[in-house]
Order: C-alpha cells, then structure tokens, then sequence
C-alpha cells in the first residue's frame, strides 16, 4: 500500500513531467519523432502513479520478489531503450554530416579548379 502523500506527489510529479514533454514540443525544442516515446513515457507514469497496484501485479507475474525491483527493472530497461534510440540517432547525423563534409570538399576543390581555369584564360 501507497501512503497517500505519496501517491498525491506521484501524481502531481507525473502530470508536471507529462506537461513538461508538451511543453517542448509546442517550443519545438523536443523533435516529434521522438514525442511519442516520451508521451507514452509520461501516460504510464501517470498510470502507475494512480494506480501503484499495477507495479505488484507485474512483479508477481515476472516472479521478482519486491515491486520495487520489478519498478527499477523496469526504469533499467527503459533506460536502455532510449539509449540505442539516442545512440542511432548520432550513428545516423554522423553519417550525414560526413557525407555532407565530403560533398563540400569536393565543390570547393571543383570551385577552385574552375577558378584557375578562368585566370588562366
């Protein structure tokens, strides 16, 4: 059983975090393919927060003795999660920007090479 204060401050934390993920999404600060990760994150904080029970259901039904390793199993994992959607994410701008690093040396070699060609002539 949740004490009440708890709860109150489970629930109010996770509407301000669900809040927040809207937040930078109206500035775009926060891109929107990436949204819904968070949204969805934001939901089930929520979820949870009014209805804690649904963390002891699901360490019953894994078999981990406490809720509360069954909590940080869960955050563990989802930790994990992001980390390869940000880790592609880089492996795919750094891929960009250094095919766009070799376009731009080639037009400034194609440049400089039409530049000498019209002071030769």
């Amino acid at each position: 059983m949740v004490e009440p204060k708890l709860q109150l401050f489970l629930i109010v934390i996770s509407f301000l975090f669900a809040s927040f993920i809207f937040v930078l999404v109206k500035k775009e600060t926060l891109e929107l393919k990436y949204t819904l990760v968070w949204i969805f994150t934001g939901i089930i904080l929520i979820i949870i927060s009014l209805q804690p029970k649904i963390v002891t259901f699901a360490s019953i039904a894994l078999g981990i003795g406490l809720p509360v390793n069954a909590l940080f199993l869960f955050g563990i994992l989802f930790t994990l999660i992001i980390l390869l959607t940000v880790t592609i994410a880089i492996s795919r701008a750094l891929a960009k920007i250094r095919r766009l690093t070799q376009e731009v040396a080639i037009l400034k070699f194609e440049l400089s090479q039409y530049k000498k060609e019209a002071i030769k002539s």
